[in-house]
């Protein structure tokens, strides 16, 4: 049984409907609403490339090509819900897993499709097999054959050229490690001087030198005239309103202290492609490092509302929009979420600066103590737990200088990321130094971090507010607050 696959004629006829009903008001104009994103679950899938594992490369360039060509909202899964998990999940969504081979440089692959209600119905999965040929043949094989509403064809910016870089590709998005990322960079700079009209190409590299920023940053650049910056805006102006690239540009500009031009960019991106739940919490990066949390916190009920029970914590970094609009509640529920998938130093870190704040301090050092073993990544959180270790065992020449040392390495480097070095501020503050707590919060604001309501409420800042600079520090960030909040009102991404 071939599961139904909706028209353009079909699409065609509830256009005329909607003109029809124009003339009742409301109805006709709610009628004439672009239709809700289709929902897509992408499985964990293999593709032998020989005998490296490709899938999840696979996976995320199918995912670019389902959001671009039709506009859905797509999340990726392990493996396939329980019964009980498909009964919370809407009954129209769709769910993909595939199987795919090398052979020399044509792709053979085979797709099956079914949705949930189709699952809880015991009905089977729909095969669709396309032989081994020239990777662009095959995927054109799979558009031309999926059961989505295909709005726009952009085919050919989202493909290398040749079968051989198609390959390439796949292995560049295959990586999600920093270190891995920036080992291949000379692929990836190969691959866009082979490939300059492809999108993915370039959106690959943007992505490398972005995870470099953190391991390698003299080779990624920082800010506006960066590799990185260049690499993004190219992938963006092939394929206008590309969601993946556009979602990580935005982290890079907000990690560098550009909030305005990221929201900027994301706002015209939902524009286009209001299905792409990543934007959103690109929204939620950009506004709460900004302090525009009611802005945050909407793009976070937009994301959810687009996820539903297969919304999971960011990979890219935690949650503190709730934090920082003193919903405790939901922060400490969002950390138990984020455990539950990672245990790394930056969930250490928050679990136990969660726990600091609480008062809790025996379970606030155990979370630190674990955060700083030696083999903990990122290492900036690693930094961290050490510090605020430091503090709790009362070891504060030790924590001081620990900082003094992070403060070196990371001048040198020029690392951004504002939020984290408004946590050092902290840092500092609770082991006694006011005077450099002064100048990393101060330094936090350069690199962007701007949330007037967590400067004045930490309690862990409370001696550089003591400080005689502060009163100007905190009429700046207000007023960059204030700046920004006209620019962009709570209500400015909503769909």
């Amino acid at each position: 049984m071939q599961a139904p696959r909706p028209t353009l004629i079909r699409a065609g006829l509830l256009g005329l409907l909607g003109l029809l009903l124009l003339g009742l008001g409301s109805l006709g104009f709610a009628l004439l609403r672009p239709p809700a994103a289709e929902r897509v679950l992408i499985l964990r899938s293999p593709l032998d490339s020989q005998g490296k594992d490709l899938g999840p490369g696979l996976e995320t360039l199918l995912s670019d090509y389902m959001e671009i060509l039709a506009g859905a909202t797509v999340t990726h899964g392990k493996g396939l819900p329980s019964t009980s998990e498909l009964q919370q999940l809407p009954p129209g969504m769709r769910l993909l897993r595939f199987q795919g081979r090398r052979d020399k440089d044509l792709l053979a692959l085979s797709l099956e499709w079914n949705t949930v209600a189709r699952l809880l119905a015991a009905q089977p999965w729909v095969s669709d097999v396309a032989p081994a040929r020239e990777p662009a043949r095959t995927m054109d094989h799979v558009v031309q054959h999926w059961p989505l509403l295909t709005r726009v064809r952009r085919l050919n910016e989202l493909l290398p050229r040749t079968p051989g870089n198609f390959w390439l590709l796949l292995e560049g998005l295959a990586i999600g490690d920093d270190l891995a990322a920036s080992s291949h960079l000379p692929q990836s700079w190969h691959l866009v001087e082979e490939e300059p009209g492809c999108a993915t190409a370039w959106a690959a590299l943007g992505d490398h030198l972005y995870r470099s920023l953190w391991v390698n940053p003299e080779e990624a650049g920082v800010g506006l005239n960066s590799r990185t910056h260049h690499a993004f805006r190219k992938a963006v102006d092939l394929v206008p309103g590309y969601p993946r690239a556009t979602f990580l540009w935005s982290l890079m500009l907000t990690d560098t202290g550009n909030q305005s031009p990221a929201l900027r960019l994301l706002k015209e991106a939902i524009r286009m492609r209001p299905g792409s739940a990543d934007l959103y919490l690109g929204v939620a990066y950009a506004s709460r490092t900004s302090g525009l949390l009611e802005g945050a916190r909407r793009a976070l009920v937009r994301r959810n509302d687009l996820l539903g029970h297969l919304a999971s914590p960011s990979a890219w970094f935690a949650e503190t929009t709730y934090l920082y609009l003193g919903d405790h509640a939901a922060f400490g529920q969002e950390l138990l979420r984020v455990r539950s998938l990672r245990q790394d130093a930056s969930t250490f870190f928050y679990q136990g600066y969660f726990a600091l704040l609480q008062g809790q301090r025996e379970a606030a050092l155990g979370f630190l103590t674990a955060g700083s073993a030696p083999a903990m990544e990122p290492i900036p959180f690693r930094d961290l737990c050490r510090a605020y270790r430091a503090y709790l065992e009362g070891r504060v020449d030790e924590g001081l200088q620990l900082l003094h040392e992070v403060d070196e390495v990371r001048g040198k480097l020029r690392i951004p990321d504002g939020e984290w070095t408004f946590k050092e501020a902290e840092a500092y503050s609770l082991l006694g130094d006011a005077d450099h707590g002064i100048d990393c919060a101060t330094r936090a604001f350069v690199q962007g971090f701007s949330c007037a309501d967590w400067y004045e409420a930490s309690p862990f800042l409370a001696r550089v507010r003591a400080h005689p600079r502060w009163p100007t520090l905190r009429r700046n960030v207000r007023e960059r607050q204030a700046e920004l909040a006209g620019s962009f009102p709570p209500a400015a991404f909503d769909p």
